[in-house]
């Protein structure tokens, strides 16, 4: 009869924690920055303003993408708490200014098929609903996220300066 209790124990414990588990899921996809990232989502990759905005002349469209992504970096690191995870979104939209600063439209046709807001947001939602390939994924990645943001910033600096001999070129 003993066994029969602690069994019913552990079972009332588990349905506790995992009922805080949905009850903080649910909490964290009502913040208004979760909501934020969803619009975003929707708006840069579905609806395809990332590459529209690529064309704007001088960065500018780049450079307005890059500030898009600034929710998603603040969600990763302070609400879902994840060094990791963050590193993986800070990658996602840093390969994503990389192949938009490609020169001759090049890089604006890349951006139409590069999806860097929904790879972030399946992350995100990867680490809210606690599915643990992608947690896992993520965390035995990171050493590489690192390495490629610092291979990423400078690529994105050669690419300026890059563009800015192509400019000057074109204008003496």
């Amino acid at each position: 009869m003993e066994n029969q209790s602690i069994g019913y124990m552990e079972i009332e414990q588990l349905d506790s924690r995992s009922l805080k588990k949905e009850a903080r899921r649910l909490r964290v996809m009502n913040t208004r920055s979760y909501r934020l990232m969803s619009k975003l989502t929707q708006l840069m990759d579905k609806y395809y303003v990332d590459p529209i905005l690529g064309l704007m002349p001088g960065g500018w469209g780049d450079t307005i993408s890059a500030v898009m992504i600034v929710p998603f970096v603040w969600f990763s690191l302070f609400v879902v708490k994840s060094v990791p995870l963050t590193l993986a979104v800070i990658y996602n939209a840093l390969k994503d200014i990389v192949m938009g600063l490609i020169p001759f439209f090049v890089g604006d046709i890349l951006d139409v098929f590069s999806h860097s807001y929904v790879r972030n947001m399946a992350l995100i939602q990867g680490f809210i609903d606690d599915d643990r390939s992608v947690v896992r994924e993520v965390n035995r990645k990171s050493w590489f996220f690192a390495g490629a943001i610092l291979l990423c910033i400078a690529i994105i600096v050669l690419l300026i300066k890059l563009t800015v001999v192509l400019i000057s070129s074109l204008f003496s």
